[in-house]
């Protein structure tokens, strides 16, 4: 099997489990341990058939077992558990790149290590290790001695084994507790250790490893405690049935319960993650019509302004006037620019784009460093800056450093291609650090008064970092990507149970909503309804997720609903209306546009949808007593007097209808007045005048002769009540077609 089948597999059995389908899930399990010859696997499968039969019996037969949920509940875990043996096993002998570097990992372990177990089912630090475990003096060496680069290695290590370690014993979790425990490792390396805990999580689930997340959420280092939340929340996002399963691990959950900190926190960064669902967006957008059309000003900026003399060293400090003026004549751009800015500030990932293309450094090539937070005196940096002067070298590392607008990631990607960077180039950077060095002061400053600000920035670049691995790593396709997952935590009954204040689902939904994630904020609309929760805005909004679906029935239910509360009725009404026309109901779209007209009968809009419904209605009549409404408020006006003229026409009044006409083939007609005006000559006999008209009107359509001619034919019924003669109608549209021809 290769791993996508391994993958399509377990997935199936996972879906079954959660769905109590225990002996398709066993028999599942058993093909593949069959047709692979695992006999182990197939001897454990009969074990737990045997211990479910069982049960089955006892249940069926009446007998009273207070203790059936807590033994059925262990056997699906014992299923899953076996599920997830057979996975590992079966990826083991995939061939994929990650299981290479599992099998170089326990071979170089095996080496350094005579007692080592035969596999990396149990986890065992190298010598290095133990003896950083053993001190207690921080370890900060960046150079390149021979001991640093030992403890190097030995924490590649250590990240190694705890993502590509399947299950946790109970020794090893002790040992990783004490790693993240112990004062010698800086916090930058546990901070990379959350990760490859995080990333073992998402190979196979490990309750112990959920465990340490959950302990690390309490570490006083926010640093450390933030990354243990992300992972704690996609954790849940991915195994919420599953985590439900373990007593032990709900028992350690169940203590955040009404925790406030812990619920902004989580919301934080379930927010965050929906961001992320539009980086792509972000970057086709700042790709493919930002970066143009800063381009395109910049040279028509030079060509106007004469840049080249404007900048000349004798008139340097001059101001052009003519700056401001000329950004007035750039209202999209601005408004672009703005945009992206505000998204950033908001946290927002603007500069996926940019650095996408520089993660191709040797820095990169070792996995853990795409989770190593950034900090100026770690040896990259300062290897990369080495040959730069000390001023600029200062200046860049301390301000990348307090940057709050750039991930860690591409922080250490800025620095690394320092050296490829023009000299001109260093000058303005260098320039422009020591010019926001005060605003990046006051930032954080601010953060550190507001410690949940803080948090909030750390969990933003974290998840920028993430990204950045799941999305650009080469191994991205064998690791899989938890942002193509749904990882709506907020649904999940792990995440219920902890967050009990719906204030923190209504935020989440506004975020969705305000995003245009329709479908994802309808769904926590519906769990709060459900919850009792019962506002206008909750009605109203679950009303325009659904017409934005297409789903205008349930539309129509949710406005009625909000129309309850007696407020924005006017707004309501319109969207009640318009759900209406969309099923094709034009007579209830009429009686609610009436119902809205009379609350605001000065509204011209609908006036105009009034008049449309009842000319849809083939009651023209009615229709002009509101066309000529609109027609009164703006007199002279080529849409105040169109569809007055129409409206005439089908009621046969020619002869008020000409001058509509004439007046509107003054102006600035479109291929519908022409065609209108020919109907008019038509009806009045005059023949020659309508074919021109007619002609007009097709080359109004750029000769499309099918357009013209699917126009007419819909209008045939008005010229004959007009008293046009039915036979003469084809011969005009012979004779249109003839002299459109000839024209060509």
């Amino acid at each position: 099997m290769n791993q996508q089948e391994i993958k399509e597999w377990y997935d199936r059995v996972c879906a079954l489990l959660e769905q109590q389908r225990v002996l398709d899930a066993l028999d599942k399990i058993a093909a593949v341990a069959s047709q692979k010859g695992n006999t182990g696997h197939l001897a454990k499968v009969d074990e737990l058939r045997f211990t479910y039969g069982n049960m089955l019996s006892y249940t069926i037969k009446g007998v009273s077992d207070p203790q059936r949920e807590q033994i059925y509940n262990h056997l699906l875990v014992s299923v899953y558990e076996l599920a997830d043996k057979l996975k590992m096993h079966l990826l083991a002998k995939s061939g994929t790149n990650i299981e290479a570097i599992r099998q170089d990992l326990e071979r170089n372990m095996r080496q350094s290590s005579e007692d080592m177990a035969e596999s990396l089912m149990g986890l065992s630090f190298d010598h290095e290790l133990d003896e950083m475990l053993r001190s207690t003096v921080l370890f900060d060496d960046e150079t390149e001695s021979e001991t640093a680069i030992h403890h190097r290695k030995a924490i590649i290590r250590a990240f190694q084994l705890l993502w590509l370690t399947a299950k946790l014993t109970e020794d090893d979790a002790e040992r990783v507790i004490r790693i993240f425990g112990s004062s010698s490792i800086p916090w930058y390396e546990k901070s990379m250790m959350v990760s490859a805990l995080t990333l073992g999580m998402l190979r196979c689930f490990d309750y112990r490893k959920m465990e340490i997340l959950i302990r690390l959420y309490h570490d006083d280092d926010p640093r450390i405690s933030q990354r243990a939340l992300v992972g704690l929340i996609i954790a849940m996002g991915i195994y919420d049935k599953r985590i439900m399963l373990y007593p032990a691990l709900m028992e350690r959950l169940l203590l955040l319960r009404g925790n406030d900190r812990f619920a902004a926190e989580a919301e934080s960064v379930i927010i965050q993650l929906i961001r992320s669902k539009d980086t792509e967006k972000i970057t086709r957008k700042f790709r493919e019509e930002i970066i143009p059309d800063v381009i395109r000003f910049n040279q028509e900026l030079n060509e106007k302004l004469n840049l080249d003399k404007l900048m000349s060293p004798e008139e340097f400090q001059d101001k052009n006037p003519d700056w401001e003026k000329y950004f007035d004549n750039q209202p999209g751009l601005v408004q672009k620019l703005e945009d992206l800015t505000n998204m950033q500030m908001e946290g927002a990932d603007v500069f996926l784009g940019a650095f996408s293309m520089l993660k191709n450094f040797p820095f990169f090539s070792e996995l853990p460093n795409w989770f190593m937070p950034f900090y100026k005196e770690h040896h990259a940096v300062v290897r990369a800056l080495r040959n730069e002067e000390a001023s600029f070298r200062n200046i860049l590392s301390e301000g990348i450093e307090k940057s709050v607008f750039m991930c860690n990631s591409d922080k250490f990607s800025f620095i690394l291609n320092i050296s490829g960077m023009p000299e001109a180039q260093k000058n303005m950077m260098q320039q422009m650090l020591a010019a926001e060095s005060e605003q990046y002061d006051e930032l954080l400053s601010e953060e550190l008064n507001d410690p949940y600000l803080r948090n909030k920035r750390l969990v933003i670049h974290y998840i920028q970092d993430l990204y950045r691995f799941f999305r650009l790593h080469p191994l991205r396709y064998e690791i899989g990507d938890i942002f193509a997952f749904p990882l709506e935590v907020h649904l999940t009954s792990v995440f219920g149970l902890l967050v009990e204040d719906l204030s923190r689902y209504r935020e989440i939904a506004s975020f969705y909503f305000d995003h245009d994630h329709y479908d994802e904020a309808l769904r926590i609309y519906q769990l709060l309804e459900k919850s009792g929760e019962s506002f206008a805005e909750l009605y109203e909004k679950s009303g325009y997720c659904h017409q934005q679906k297409g789903d205008y029935r349930e539309a129509i239910a949710c406005y009625r609903k909000a129309d309850l509360f007696d407020t924005n009725r006017a707004w309501l009404l319109g969207k009640i209306s318009q759900c209406h026309l969309k099923m094709n109901d034009t007579r209830s779209a009429l009686d609610t546009y009436l119902e809205l007209d009379s609350l605001e009968p000065d509204n011209l809009k609908t006036a105009a949808a009034i008049g449309t419904c009842y000319l849809n209605l083939n009651e023209p009549e009615k229709a002009l007593d509101y066309f000529y409404r609109i027609e009164f408020a703006d007199q002279g006006s080529a849409r105040g007097m169109r569809p007055v003229a129409w409206c005439l026409l089908l009621l046969g009044r020619t002869d008020e209808a000409a001058p509509y006409y004439a007046q509107l083939l003054a102006m600035e007609p479109n291929a519908y007045d022409y065609m209108n005006a020919g109907h008019l000559a038509f009806c009045k006999g005059d023949r020659e005048q309508a074919a021109d008209y007619y002609i007009s009107s097709v080359k109004m359509r750029y000769g499309d002769i099918r357009s013209f001619l699917k126009g007419f034919v819909s209008d045939k019924h008005i010229l004959i009540s007009c008293g046009v003669d039915k036979n003469e109608i084809p011969l005009m549209i012979d004779y249109v077609r003839f002299r459109v021809g000839t024209d060509k």
